[in-house]
């Protein structure tokens, strides 16, 4: 078992015990009652003293709980949270010989050694990720808290049922088990970013401490939102003196012997009924505090739970009704713009999205077969379709569902179409802006070809990540045909001189079976879409290279040119962008491809 498997295991375990701690204050509460009732004739004497930590009677431990690391780490929150309170309790000697020496005390006091020493293995395990992660190189202390709690969140997600081939995927790709608070503040991920204040809260809760500069602030806030917590379960959370989150250090020190002390002397002064309520209200609190804890818990492991059935959806290609809402659910739920979740939500049973996933999926498993001649994990996806623009608009953005698609890039001006040779040069990479050529397409036409150049036109490619939430025409595609003469092959993995890099190049026809693709019109954000969501469980960040048509979907329709210049550039009706002959000649290319790119684009 991995070293974080086994620390995740100690931490329920050390939650068990302190549940277990609860359920024996409970009981010598009953018992105190009992014992009171039989002596209540007894002599009483009044004298009171305070016991600091009164939650930790019974399930502390016998060492402090910042000296080695040995006492049961609840001390840290629950010696504060009961800072300041003081029970007086009196009673006769009969009573407390009674109480101290009963089965139940010696129970308790066995399940307080369990729980110190699992807090002891909590505290070496910790110390062993940290060496685990210094072995054979260095690192810096904020890549040392990083690796701690990728590992304890690897180890939740085993736990829930998540694949350990994605799990490492997911580390690979390094995005999703990033807890900078920077990167946590603007990174549209499609994990939960209190997800990691939550295991931080945890950690701090179990006295590890950060390191690092970066991750000081995250634990800091993470001990902050599980105090809160705890305080909206009823936990009294006022510390004694003011006492602040420092390291994982919250409250007092407390040792148990004196405080079995100090309750000796208490018992003596026969205040019996407060002192069994004391102890009901500290196993209350124990419980609050550790149905807090495991409600933490439940949160990761529910988003790892939600990950597990959604990969399972995205495998299965014959999927039920529920497996298919789950999908849409999940997309919907992460999807940062709310033009993709309108259209998801009107299209929650689109036969082509879900073939859209299938198609993206085996790509997916294509890649794997391919994980070993693929050297980097930034892939260039160049998606070839016919394609045309509408009035309608959508921010740039859209284009952009989730963090796995890095850009998409646009070649043409707006209201452009494009030849073969453009959509070659585009899907090799050997396309540069000083090789666009402009000329009309239609026959007949009055126009000279230097007046279809746009007036102003950009010495770059169309970054929809540059956009942003500026407004663009909505881009339609539909599938291609299938060439009579097969030269589309399926996906189309360039390599040997197609530019940079060489071994990263995925050529992607849409091409939809049978009647599904015939009379087929998407949004070009419904694709990329269902690529991103299908990258989420993959080490890969996809660049979408687009090499279809832009032109007017109609002849009425109409477009605001001086919107679409400020954007990027915009042709005039019947425009075509081409790619010198000159230029390809030179090239030692892939005939099929250009053949079957002839066969769409002309």
């Amino acid at each position: 078992m991995a070293t974080a498997d086994q620390l995740l295991e100690l931490i329920f375990s050390w939650i068990d015990q302190r549940e277990l701690c609860a359920e024996q204050l409970r009981k010598l509460a009953r018992e105190l009652e009992s014992l009171r009732k039989k002596c209540n004739g007894s002599e009483c004497v009044g004298s009171s003293v305070s016991v600091v930590g009164a939650a930790c009677l019974i399930g502390a431990g016998a060492a402090t709980v910042f000296t080695g690391g040995a006492a049961a780490p609840f001390l840290a929150f629950l010696g504060g949270v009961y800072s300041g309170v003081g029970v007086t309790i009196s009673v006769v000697t009969k009573i407390t010989e009674h109480f101290l020496s009963s089965d139940t005390m010696e129970e308790a006091q066995k399940i307080e050694k369990k729980s110190n020493d699992i807090a002891e293995k909590i505290q070496k395990l910790f110390k062993q990720l940290k060496e685990e992660r210094k072995e054979g190189s260095s690192f810096t202390d904020d890549e040392l808290d990083r690796h701690v709690m990728t590992e304890i969140l690897g180890a939740v997600a085993r736990r829930s049922g998540l694949k350990q081939k994605i799990i490492d995927s997911m580390y690979e790709r390094m995005d999703f088990f990033n807890a900078e608070p920077g990167y946590m503040r603007h990174n549209h991920s499609f994990h939960n970013p209190n997800v990691m204040v939550a295991l931080a809260g945890i950690l701090m809760f179990f006295t590890f401490e950060g390191s690092g500069k970066k991750y000081k602030l995250l634990f800091a806030e993470g001990a902050k939102q599980l105090i809160k917590q705890m305080s909206t379960t009823g936990l009294k959370t006022a510390l004694k003196g003011g006492a602040m989150v420092v390291g994982g250090a919250v409250g007092m020190a407390f040792a148990l012997p004196e405080a079995i002390d100090n309750w000796k002397d208490q018992i003596k002064n026969n205040h019996v009924t407060e002192a069994s309520q004391s102890l009901r209200d500290t196993a209350d609190e124990i419980l609050k505090m550790t149905r807090t804890l495991k409600r933490q818990f439940d949160n990761i492991k529910e988003m790892f739970e939600e990950l597990a059935d959604v990969k399972r959806c995205i495998e299965n290609s014959n999927r039920s009704s529920k497996e298919k809402e789950t999908l849409i659910k999940f997309a919907i739920k992460y999807c940062k713009d709310e033009d993709v979740r309108q259209w998801l939500r009107e299209n929650s049973e689109s036969v082509a999205f879900f073939k859209l996933v299938d198609m993206f999926h085996f790509l997916e498993q294509e890649l794997d077969k391919k994980k070993k001649k693929i050297d980097r994990k930034d892939i260039d996806i160049i998606f070839v379709a016919h394609g045309a623009i509408e009035e309608s608009k959508i921010p740039a953005s859209c284009l952009l569902p989730l963090s796995t698609i890095k850009d998409v890039l646009l070649y043409s001006p707006w209201n452009c179409t494009i030849n073969a040779g453009v959509a070659y040069g585009v899907a090799t990479g050997c396309i540069q802006p000083q090789h666009r050529r402009f000329s009309c397409r239609g026959k007949g036409c009055q126009i000279p070809d230097e007046r279809h150049r746009p007036t102003s036109l950009p010495n770059r490619w169309n970054s929809m990540k540059a956009a942003g939430g500026r407004k663009i025409p909505n881009i339609i595609v539909v599938p291609l045909r299938i060439p009579k003469d097969g030269a589309w092959e399926g996906f189309k993995f360039l390599k040997g001189k197609y530019g940079e890099p060489e071994k990263n190049r995925i050529v992607i026809p849409f091409i939809l079976p049978g009647e599904i693709g015939s009379s087929l019109r998407l949004p070009f954000f419904v694709i990329t879409l269902a690529l991103s969501l299908v990258l989420c469980f993959t080490s890969y960040e996809a660049t979408v290279h687009l090499a279809a048509c832009l032109s007017k979907i109609s002849a009425q329709t109409k477009l605001s040119e001086d919107d679409l210049k400020a954007q990027y550039a915009c042709t005039i009706d019947k425009t075509r962008m081409t790619y010198p002959e000159n230029m390809l000649s030179a090239i030692d290319g892939d005939t099929n491809l250009y053949r079957a790119l002839k066969a769409v684009f002309g």
